[in-house]
C-alpha cells in the first residue's frame, strides 16, 4: 500500500486533480471533493514537508494582510470566503513544498506527467466527440453531462468549459517545450518537435482547434511567440499577414470570433467588445478597465469596497475582482507570491495577462497553472544541480 503513497505519487495526484473537473462528481462550481482534499493539505504539509517555504511566507502574508484591510474597512465581513481562499493557498504551498523541499520531481518524470495530461485532454474530447456523432450528449465518465452550448467542435473535455481547457493546454504544452530546452540545453526548433513528439503535437493541436474555443486561439498565438526566431522574422511577418487576411473566408466560430474581439479590443471599446463577443468581454474588459478606470486616488481602490452593498466608482466597470473586491494592497501582495514562486518568464506574463485577466482567483485549473509555472521555474533554477 504504501507504493502508492510515496510523495511523488501525493504530488502527480495534488497537480492533476487540480487540472480536472469531473462534472458528474464535482459539479462545476465549488467541487466538494476537491473542497475535502483541499482540508487535508495543511496536514500534509505538517506530515510530509514541514519547512518555511517562500510559498508559505508570502501566501501568509497575502492571506493575513487581505483579511486585516477587510477587518478593518467593513463591519461584517465574509468569511468563508477566506477560508476557502486558505485551502487553494494551503494545497499551492504543499505542492511548492513538495517540489521544492522535498525534491520529488526529476525532470523526465515531470515531463511523462504533461504529456500524460495533454493526452489525456486529447484522448477525452476525441471520446466525446465520437458520442456527439452517434447523438450521445449525456455520459458522465467522459465528462459529457448534455450542456446547451454542446456541438461536435465545442465540448469542454475534462474541464468545466471549452476555455478552461484551453488555458490549461496552453500552459502545459508550454512546460513541455521548456522542459525539453531544459533537458537538451537548447530551445526545440518546430522541426524537431515534429520530428521527435509528433503525437503530442498532434494531440494538442487537435484539442486546441477542435474545442471550440476562441480562447485557444489566443493560447496558440502566444506560444508562437516561443520559436520566432531573428531569422525567421520575415517569414513570421508574412505568415501572420496572410493568416489575418485569410481568416474572415474561413468558416470556423471560435477562430473568427477570437479575431474580431482581438479587432474590437485594440480601439480600447469595452462596449463594442461587450457586443461583439459578450463571452469574451468578460475577460478582455477586464484588462482594458482595469488599465483606464483605476483611480489610484480613491480609498476603495486600495482598500476594496468598504460594504457589501456600496456603490463606488468602479461600479459598471470590469475591473479585476481581486482589486474590486479586496483592494491595490491585497492585490499587489498575491502578485508578490506570483512573482516569487511561479513566474520566470515572459510568456508566463503573457499567458497570466491574456488568459487569466491579470488574476487567479478561487478556482481550482487556476491553481493548477500556478503549480505548472513553479514547476517549470524550478527546473529552471536548478538546471546545473
Amino acid at each position: 500500500m504504501k507504493r502508492w503513497f510515496t510523495d511523488c505519487n501525493i504530488t502527480v495526484f495534488t497537480l492533476v486533480f487540480m487540472s480536472v473537473q469531473f462534472l458528474a462528481w464535482e459539479g462545476g462550481t465549488i467541487s466538494l471533493p476537491k473542497v475535502a482534499f483541499m482540508c487535508l493539505t495543511p496536514f500534509l504539509i505538517v506530515m510530509r514537508a514541514p519547512v518555511l517555504s517562500k510559498a508559505i511566507l508570502f501566501s501568509v502574508v497575502y492571506w493575513v494582510v487581505t483579511v486585516a484591510v477587510r477587518f478593518l474597512y467593513v463591519s461584517s465581513p465574509r468569511m468563508s470566503t477566506f477560508y476557502y481562499a486558505l485551502m487553494f493557498l494551503s494545497t499551492f504551498c504543499f505542492y511548492y513544498n513538495m517540489v521544492y523541499i522535498r525534491r520529488v520531481f526529476v525532470l523526465e518524470d515531470f515531463l511523462k506527467v504533461v504529456k500524460l495530461v495533454i493526452y489525456a485532454y486529447a484522448g477525452c474530447l476525441v471520446l466525446q466527440q465520437a458520442c456527439m456523432l452517434v447523438g450521445i450528449r449525456m455520459f458522465p465518465l467522459l465528462n459529457l453531462m448534455n450542456m446547451k452550448y454542446y456541438s461536435l467542435f465545442r465540448l469542454n473535455s475534462l474541464a468545466i468549459e471549452p476555455s478552461h481547457a484551453a488555458r490549461l493546454l496552453t500552459v502545459y504544452f508550454y512546460a513541455f517545450i521548456k522542459l525539453l530546452e531544459f533537458k537538451d540545453g537548447i530551445a526545440p526548433s518546430i522541426k524537431k518537435l515534429w520530428g521527435e513528439h509528433r503525437r503530442v503535437i498532434i494531440a494538442f493541436l487537435y484539442a486546441m482547434v477542435a474545442m471550440g474555443s476562441g480562447t485557444a486561439f489566443v493560447g496558440l498565438a502566444i506560444l508562437s511567440l516561443y520559436f520566432i526566431r531573428r531569422q525567421y522574422a520575415v517569414y513570421v511577418v508574412v505568415f501572420a499577414s496572410v493568416f489575418y487576411i485569410v481568416v474572415p473566408f474561413v468558416n470556423y466560430e471560435p477562430l473568427n470570433r477570437a479575431i474580431n474581439v482581438f479587432d474590437v479590443a485594440i480601439k480600447g471599446d469595452t462596449e463594442l467588445v461587450a457586443k461583439t463577443d459578450h463571452s469574451a468581454s468578460t475577460r478582455v474588459n477586464i484588462m482594458i478597465d482595469t488599465i483606464t478606470q483605476l483611480d489610484l486616488s480613491e480609498s476603495s481602490t486600495w482598500l476594496g469596497r468598504n460594504d457589501d452593498n456600496e456603490m463606488n466608482y468602479m461600479q459598471g466597470y470590469s475591473i479585476v475582482y481581486a482589486i474590486s473586491e479586496y483592494g491595490l494592497i491585497s492585490y499587489m501582495c498575491k502578485l508578490l507570491l506570483f512573482f516569487a514562486c511561479c513566474f520566470s518568464g515572459v510568456l508566463e506574463l503573457l499567458i497570466f495577462v491574456l488568459l487569466l485577466s491579470f488574476d487567479v482567483g478561487n478556482i481550482a485549473y487556476g491553481w493548477a497553472i500556478l503549480m505548472v509555472f513553479s514547476t517549470i521555474k524550478y527546473f529552471k533554477n536548478n538546471l546545473h544541480s
